[in-house]
């Protein structure tokens, strides 16, 4: 019967020379259950051609795209990558020592930049008394979360919080009264921004810091 399908299937594609169609289409004749397999499909077929096409919006890709879900990566992992994946030529060591060395440059002049930029203010007083501020982060799924800002250089795993048993993380941070930018890191790689923070800042990187404004006792 596979072979008898093979040859309905090359018949109804034009696979068949002439001279054994009429061979085929007396065979089936003869044959009610080939006949009617062959008309099936035929059918299905002409169905297939005739039917009408649906047209895609020509903005499908874009809106597929918008509602994909942005991965977050840390810029210490983006440099990572630059040097190290997805390389075609192999480096010596003189040479990517060399391409360290200018982005490290490069990447303290943009970052001097965006500090004139976005200047940050601090109360300067050694005498200052700290305050105690809680941070609560909802991730039920999370298997560890820290928080990371310029109250501590930005060190991922200097602050982390602890889970609750409703799926809540929280911490409680000594910090003298200032403005502080912060990120929450979840799993040790994921960045991601305070939804419930006071305000928001641009981080020069295309995303948002949340911002902490820390007031006087």
């Amino acid at each position: 019967m596979n072979k008898d399908m093979d040859i309905i299937h090359r018949l109804l594609d034009g696979e068949v020379p002439e001279e054994e169609k009429r061979e085929i289409l007396d065979r089936m004749d003869s044959d009610p259950v080939l006949k009617k397999e062959f008309n099936e499909l035929e059918k299905a077929l002409c169905m297939v051609k005739n039917s009408d096409r649906l047209a895609v919006p020509e903005s499908f890709t874009s809106d597929v795209m918008r509602r994909l879900p942005a991965c977050r990566v840390s810029p210490v992992k983006r440099i990572g990558d630059f040097l190290f994946e997805g390389r075609i030529l192999k480096w010596n060591m003189a040479a990517a020592l060399a391409t360290a060395c200018l982005l490290i440059i490069a990447f303290a002049g943009i970052f001097q930049s965006w500090e004139k930029q976005h200047p940050v203010s601090y109360i300067n007083a050694s005498s200052e008394p700290t305050v105690t501020v809680k941070i609560n982060f909802y991730a039920p799924g999370a298997k560890t979360v820290s928080v990371a800002g310029n109250f501590n250089k930005w060190k991922v795993n200097e602050n982390a919080l602890r889970k609750q048993d409703n799926g809540v993380w929280t911490i409680e941070i000594p910090l003298k009264p200032g403005i502080y930018n912060y990120m929450f890191v979840v799993d040790g790689k994921v960045w991601m921004t305070d939804p419930n923070a006071e305000s928001y800042r641009d981080d020069g990187f295309g995303y948002r810091n949340a911002v902490l404004k820390v007031a006087k006792l």
